[in-house]
């Protein structure tokens, strides 16, 4: 759908270089340069500028960048689009993130393909991350602890689900008190992470941070972080779905466990409203089905 140019003109970003934009693209050197001339030409604008031997964008070659990449995406989305409707099939883009249980994901959704009319595409990520794509049109709807005041973005009460501490079977037994964890090592999640974001407020509220534990040790693995808790290499605080590793179980902190409300983010213009409202509902029936009894 969109100019053709501008595909050589993203890749020229990556590169900063025509004669590997052009190996990559399977063009010639002077087809790249042609390419770039005609984009400057009908802009009416500098995209690129040299700096010695090194080609940079200029600052309307900044805009244009940011802008085409939102155009590209959007054209696929359309394409795909056109592919459900003319194939009959639904397709929802769901974004899963990790902090909530990768294994919770993939059993629920799992189930919920047996639904003929309905195909989902699961990503797992952090919920910042997620929640960028679905701002951008990459996802249709992702499960979050937040909510995104954006215009073209609604939301729908989803599921509660239990935030709190836990450490390894024999630690958690003797039922220590909250001073003594912080001489242990913390293991926390990533940047952008909703259970870290969470902890960090409920640390706030004590006077507290980070960095009032002995030591942190950060990964972007949940499973990770639950093996290394279950080993008894420290203590962590996350969401109850996402803590069903053997060898670890919960401690209580009255001020330190909150049953958390999830939202469904979804995008006005993503799928159908009422394929979202069955995913949705479908969600969160197998949710309870899963958890029935569970402190989730």
């Amino acid at each position: 759908m969109l100019d053709f140019r501008i595909a050589t003109f993203l890749q020229l970003c990556e590169t900063r270089s025509y004669t590997k934009t052009a190996k990559l693209l399977d063009i010639t050197q002077p087809s790249v340069t042609q390419h770039i001339k005609y984009l400057q030409k009908k802009y009416n604008c500098k995209l690129f500028t040299y700096e010695g031997k090194t080609l940079h964008l200029t600052p309307e070659g900044e805009y244009f960048r940011r802008q085409a990449e939102t155009m590209t995406k959007m054209s696929a989305k359309v394409i795909a689009d056109l592919q459900r409707i003319s194939e009959q099939l639904t397709e929802l883009r769901f974004g899963f993130p990790r902090e909530f249980g990768e294994r919770t994901a993939a059993g629920i959704v799992t189930n919920l393909m047996a639904d003929q009319n309905l195909h989902i595409l699961l990503e797992t990520g952090s919920t910042e991350e997620l929640l960028r794509k679905l701002e951008n049109g990459q996802l249709d709807a992702v499960l979050c602890d937040k909510y995104c005041a954006l215009p073209q973005l609604a939301s729908v009460p989803a599921v509660k689900v239990r935030f709190g501490c836990y450490a390894a079977t024999e630690y958690a037994a003797t039922a220590p008190s909250f001073r003594r964890i912080l001489a242990r090592t913390l293991l926390l999640q990533e940047d952008g992470a909703g259970d870290r974001a969470v902890l960090s407020h409920l640390l706030q509220k004590k006077g507290m941070s980070f960095s009032d534990f002995e030591t942190v040790t950060c990964s972007n693995s949940t499973a990770v972080l639950q093996k290394m808790a279950a080993s008894d290499l420290g203590i962590l605080f996350g969401y109850a779905p996402a803590m069903e590793q053997e060898g670890l179980a919960a401690i209580s902190f009255a001020d330190m466990t909150e049953d958390r409300p999830l939202l469904f983010q979804y995008r006005k213009d993503g799928i159908e409203t009422e394929d979202c409202r069955r995913f949705f509902e479908a969600f969160r029936t197998a949710w309870t089905e899963r958890f029935a009894g569970s402190p989730v």
